[in-house]
């Protein structure tokens, strides 16, 4: 049955995502250096981290996840900004994802 599955139109998308890239963007406070990080909920993993300032778009490869993923903007040691979400679902790949820092 699985193998007739692939050969029918529209079977991935009930297989859900791969693996992808997807973009997050979003402006530092007073165009600050910051670090931006992207944490999946489900693992371990060590979170995959650049540093950015002022308007940002920066690409992150995941993978779907059951319990989702968070992005943190950090500026000075200090969370500005963060939200959960689930790839494939708020973001898919290729899409963007909008985190932005309030004023320090």
């Amino acid at each position: 049955a699985t193998a007739a599955c692939f050969l029918l139109s529209g079977c991935a998308r009930l297989l859900g995502p791969t693996d992808g890239v997807f973009f997050v963007v979003g402006t530092t406070p007073g165009n600050s250096s910051c670090w931006l990080s992207v944490t999946s909920l489900s693992s371990k993993a060590t979170p995959q981290e650049r540093v950015v300032s002022g308007n940002f778009r920066e690409s992150f490869i995941v993978a779907p996840s059951d319990n989702g993923h968070r992005v943190v903007l950090s500026c000075h040691n200090k969370v500005v900004a963060g939200r959960t979400f689930k790839y494939g679902h708020d973001v898919r790949a290729g899409g963007e994802l909008a985190v932005s820092g309030g004023a320090l």
